[in-house]
C-alpha cells in the first residue's frame, strides 16, 4: 500500500506569541513521520483570519523559509470560516487541523493515519484517557464528562467528544466544505453531522492534550464554552434523527 500525504491545517486569529513555536514543533513532527516513511509528503498551510497583530508577517516568512509551510490571509473572523477555505486550498491526500496554541499534542496524527486504512472519518477524544480527564479543571470535568454523555446518548454512540481535532480524506472534505455553513469552532460539529448522513466509517481515537491549570479558566469562560456546544449539538443531533427517519423510509438523497 503507497504511503499517503498530509497537509495540516492551522487557523491563526491574533497567534503573533504562539504561531511559530507550534508550526515548527509540527514541522518537525511531520518530519520524522516522513523519515519512518509513514507519509509521502506533507504540507502545513497556516490559515490567518481577521488578525490585526503580527500572525499574517510571521506566517509569510515561515512560508519563505520552509517550502512545506504556505499560509494565507481572510479578512473575516472564525475558525470554521479559517478551515473551509484551508480545506479548499489543500493539496494533499488526508486532512487534519491543529489549534495555533498547539493543545492537542501532535502524536495523534499518526494514530489517525493508521486508523484511515479502516475508516474515513477520525474524530479525537480527550475522554478516552481517564488522566486527561482527572487532571483537567474541576468545572470543567464535571460538566464535561456530562456533556459526553450527551454527545453519546442524543448525537451519536460513535463520539464522546465534538470540540476537537478530525481527520478526513481530502477528495470528501473539499465536497462536503461547500454545504457548511458554520464560520464559528461549532463547524467541527456539523463535520461530524455530515461524516454521518455520508454514511462514511468513523472512528473516534484519544488523543492528549496539554494540562492548563485551573487558574488558567474561569468559571464563566468553561460554562459559556460548554453551553455554546451544547446548542450547537442539540440542533444536529435533531438533524441527524431526521435524516435516519427520512433515510428509514426510503427517501433519496
Amino acid at each position: 500500500m503507497s504511503k499517503e500525504s498530509i497537509t495540516v491545517l492551522i487557523p491563526a486569529y491574533n497567534e503573533e506569541n504562539v504561531i511559530s513555536i507550534t508550526t515548527l514543533e509540527l514541522k518537525t513532527y511531520l518530519d520524522s513521520l516522513k523519515h519512518k516513511n509513514l507519509i509521502s509528503e506533507f504540507e502545513i498551510i497556516i490559515c490567518v483570519n481577521g488578525s490585526t497583530d503580527n500572525t499574517e508577517k510571521i506566517a509569510n516568512e515561515l512560508s519563505k523559509k520552509y517550502k512545506e509551510i504556505r499560509y494565507f490571509a481572510i479578512k473575516g473572523k472564525g475558525m470554521g470560516l479559517a478551515l473551509r477555505e484551508g480545506i479548499r486550498r489543500a493539496k494533499k491526500d488526508i486532512i487534519t487541523f491543529i489549534a495555533a496554541d498547539g493543545e492537542v499534542l501532535n502524536q495523534f496524527i499518526e494514530q489517525a493515519i493508521s486508523a484511515l486504512k479502516a475508516y474515513d472519518f477520525i474524530s479525537g477524544s480527550r475522554y478516552l484517557i481517564k488522566s486527561q480527564v482527572r487532571g483537567s479543571n474541576l468545572a470543567r470535568r464535571f460538566l464535561s464528562i456530562g456533556f459526553s454523555y450527551f454527545i453519546r446518548i442524543f448525537f451519536s454512540w460513535n463520539f464522546t467528544e465534538v470540540g476537537t481535532i478530525k481527520v478526513f480524506r481530502r477528495n470528501w472534505a473539499q465536497k462536503i466544505s461547500r454545504k457548511c455553513k458554520r464560520d464559528d469552532p461549532s463547524w467541527q460539529v456539523e463535520m461530524l453531522y455530515y461524516a454521518l448522513t455520508s454514511n462514511l466509517r468513523v472512528k473516534e481515537i484519544p488523543v492528549c492534550i496539554k494540562i492548563k491549570r485551573a487558574s488558567d479558566e474561569s468559571k464563566v469562560r468553561i460554562f459559556k464554552e460548554i453551553y455554546f456546544f451544547f446548542k450547537i449539538t442539540v440542533k444536529y443531533s435533531i438533524l441527524l434523527r431526521l435524516y435516519q427517519i427520512k433515510k428509514m423510509l426510503g427517501f433519496k438523497y
